[in-house]
């Protein structure tokens, strides 16, 4: 399965810089209906959802952070 990753814009960088991230839901259910032989698109977290959830708590269920899945990868927006 091939996962594009939505790129950063203004609204992950406003975030990086007040110390918040954003999640990205990684659509596993289509791996299990088509196969491996697939692309998935990585669906991004609100931007409101992300400003009110408090820094450091965990992301909702089902959502990961891009820094967790990306080896070397920034928190920071960027």
């Amino acid at each position: 399965m091939t996962i594009k990753i939505p790129k950063p814009n203004f609204g992950d960088r406003f975030l990086a810089s007040i110390g918040k991230r954003r999640a990205v839901r990684i659509p596993f259910e289509v791996y299990e209906k088509l196969g491996s032989y697939v692309y998935g698109k990585g669906e991004k977290e609100s931007f409101w959802r992300a400003l009110i959830r408090t820094k450091h708590q965990d992301p909702p269920e089902g959502w990961v952070y891009l820094d967790q899945i990306i080896p070397g990868g920034n928190s920071d927006g960027r």
